[in-house]
């Protein structure tokens, strides 16, 4: 006679879980955007992000793989806190909203736009609010090159007008005009008390009325009959 050997699952020691996160994934991408933000890009590094959140490196990588997945992490978030859905809107009122988020992110955060550009690989985070940019071009009537157009001029305006403004010293610029020599630049030097005025809150809202302006000029265009 044989005797078989039965073992009760029921019987079984439960299995024992690993420690628990020290860190939600949400916290450490916001470690690595203090690291962005406080030191030039060419310094941020893994190990930069480990030191801030007082861990070693390959404790890290227990969090994210590498590089891109923190940066395509930290665009998605802070697009995420900054986009507010709407359905109700016109798509003049859409593109406002997308440049201004746009122009937002680029000027509190420079160091992880120039991080962001220097990317490779299109990750969804970094292209989803050019693909709302396309969508309200597309919709508002004009064709899909105009509307690459447009998606082109309006990235780039935002990014480039903050990256405008996060690099300028609007305390320095009056100064700076008042020493060029008056009998070459009479219009400027008559202006240098209120040159700053140039890369203002106010002027990022004058180039997009006339950016907007102009993008209805082109559908009225591509609505006429031929």
């Amino acid at each position: 006679m044989q005797y078989g050997i039965y073992v009760s699952r029921d019987s079984e020691a439960p299995a024992k879980r690993g420690p628990r996160p020290r860190f939600t994934r949400e916290e450490v991408l916001k470690a690595a955007l203090r690291v962005i933000d406080a030191e030039p890009p060419e310094a941020f590094t893994m190990r930069r992000v480990a030191d801030e959140l007082g861990m070693g490196v390959m404790t890290l990588y227990g969090y994210v793989r590498n590089k891109e997945e923190i940066l395509e992490g930290v665009t998605v978030l802070l697009f995420a806190e900054a986009h507010r859905p709407t359905s109700t809107v016109n798509w003049d009122q859409q593109l406002r909203t997308e440049v201004r988020t746009l122009h937002t992110i680029g000027r509190r955060h420079p160091n992880l736009v120039t991080l962001v550009l220097a990317q490779r690989s299109a990750t969804p985070g970094m292209f989803s609010i050019r693909e709302r940019i396309v969508a309200a071009l597309l919709d508002a009537g004009l064709t899909e090159i105009l509307a690459l157009h447009g998606l082109g001029v309006l990235c780039n305006y935002a990014l480039g007008f903050a990256g405008a403004q996060a690099a300028a010293a609007p305390i320095d610029l009056p100064d700076r005009i008042r020493e060029l020599p008056g009998d070459t630049f009479p219009r400027l030097s008559a202006l240098a008390g209120n040159y700053s005025a140039h890369l203002s809150d106010e002027a990022f809202e004058f180039g997009l009325d006339l950016l907007v302006s102009g993008l209805h000029a082109q559908v009225a265009k591509c609505a006429a009959p031929s």
